[in-house]
């Protein structure tokens, strides 16, 4: 994790993660939809970044965010930063209690279907990564 008295800034190559709490953003092919991506009825999107996390840190993090909603987590949506600024986003740092690699992408239209517009877009270049089964 992130040094929580010192977060740098977010960069461009940096990969950031969308947790999925519901099964309607994933498709049966396991992409995902766009609307694991629109940030309504929020003005930023929650991502954490995967700088400095373990694979264990960053599903433990999701994990909480579900148990917090009392949703399911089916999995995350990975996506690098540089494919969030090429759609005039930005991505900044913004750390949280118990997750100092909280950020959030700023800059959404305001209007749903232009928000729409730029989630398809987003999802078509995230990956989708399933929950690791828990074992026994």
């Amino acid at each position: 994790m992130i040094d929580p008295a010192n977060v740098p800034a977010v960069t461009e190559d940096e990969t950031v993660a969308r947790y999925v709490l519901s099964s309607r953003h994933v498709r049966p092919n396991g992409t995902l939809k766009p609307d694991a991506f629109i940030p309504h009825p929020y003005v930023d999107l929650s991502v954490t970044r995967h700088r400095s996390t373990t694979e264990d840190e960053l599903w433990s993090i999701g994990d909480e965010i579900a148990r917090e909603r009392e949703r399911t987590l089916y999995g995350r949506g990975d996506v690098v930063v540089s494919s969030l600024i090429s759609h005039s986003l930005t991505v900044k740092a913004d750390p949280i209690p118990r997750n100092p690699n909280h950020a959030g992408v700023c800059g959404w239209p305001l209007e749903k279907s232009a928000q729409k517009t730029i989630a398809q877009q987003v999802a078509a270049v995230a990956v989708h990564v399933s929950r690791p089964i828990a074992e026994a």
